[in-house]
């Protein structure tokens, strides 16, 4: 269903497709904005080189920007730029729309279903996000 959503969305918004390890990253950065290559390749469970590449890919893309570290000159310091944050608003706005026009498709037992099951299947995210963190 994720990956239906995500791609429904970019073509109605008319956004360029991109591979799952560049939205991986970019969500994980735009939920922890400031997070270095190191940080989110541990968060992420991926080797540094990848998040590197990637990261250099987003930046090409202009939806990352890499800043110095002011503690550690060393360092980079990654946020999602403006770019990046309309693409959100604008995914978001259709993600929105195709659930509400299919649930309005289905049945309304169905629909009924599903939504008394949104409390239940937010904890369960939240669970699955602790254990993954750990």
């Amino acid at each position: 269903m994720s990956r239906t959503l995500r791609h429904t969305g970019e073509l109605e918004v008319g956004l360029e497709h991109l591979p799952a390890s560049e939205v991986d990253v970019l969500r994980f950065v735009s939920a922890h904005p400031g997070s270095s290559v190191s940080e989110v390749a541990r968060a992420l469970r991926l080797q540094t080189s990848n998040v590197s590449t990637t990261v250099r890919a987003l930046v090409s893309r202009g939806l990352l920007l890499r800043e110095p570290d002011p503690h550690d000159q060393r360092r980079s310091l990654l946020r999602p730029s403006p770019l990046a944050d309309e693409h959100r608003r604008l995914l978001s706005r259709a993600w929105s729309n195709a659930i509400s026009g299919a649930l309005a498709e289905l049945g309304d037992d169905d629909a009924d279903a599903i939504i008394a099951a949104m409390p239940a299947l937010t904890r369960l995210a939240a669970t699955l996000g602790r254990r993954t963190e750990a």
